[in-house]
């Protein structure tokens, strides 16, 4: 199976994932969804906790890639954090899609180990980078605003979802970003 099966393969799962969590996908929609057999997909990904680590590490690789774009930018604090927001806010309005990592973590009792530890990798790195940003930029107490900061993204998602709007996204940001 080539890479770009495997890469259709995470995509379709990541996709269905972020729709509703762990327990939204399964091999056989990925199947149907991207035309091949579901024991293609067992083929590279044995099980579903596979999968879904695979998923969780990619999904954390692609944030930290968007993180760098946003610290090369060298923009101020403000212009920094607000781009951080819009990586979640895109993913809402643009996608209609949910973090998958803060979906996982919704579901963190129910996940296997492995799901478990790449999606707390997930936080960390979200923890550390946005920690070292508001420290870089004299901020007090950076490691406790950088767990208000992620919590109120993440909460600002599923508060925009229960209402079906991304109106209640922007206005926790409004708040939340640093002016």
């Amino acid at each position: 199976m080539s890479s770009d099966t495997i890469d259709r393969i995470i995509a379709s799962a990541e996709n269905q994932a972020r729709s509703g969590g762990y327990n939204a996908f399964s091999f056989r929609e990925i199947a149907k969804e991207i035309g091949i057999k579901s024991a293609s997909i067992h083929y590279h990904f044995p099980t579903k906790e596979n999968l879904a680590t695979e998923l969780a590490k990619r999904y954390t690789e692609k944030f930290n890639q968007y993180l760098l774009a946003i610290t090369e930018s060298r923009g101020n604090l403000q212009q920094q954090l607000s781009d951080y927001a819009d990586l979640f806010y895109f993913a809402l309005k643009n996608d209609q899609k949910m973090c998958l990592c803060g979906l996982f973590a919704a579901e963190m009792d129910v996940l296997p180990e492995d799901v478990q530890t790449a999606t707390r990798l997930f936080f960390e790195a979200q923890i550390t980078w946005l920690s070292t940003l508001l420290s870089t930029n004299g901020i007090a107490s950076a490691d406790t605003e950088a767990v208000k900061l992620l919590a109120n993204m993440e909460g600002a998602m599923l508060i925009a979802k229960a209402f079906d709007s991304e109106d209640y996204f922007k206005r926790a940001m409004d708040l939340t970003v640093y002016k």
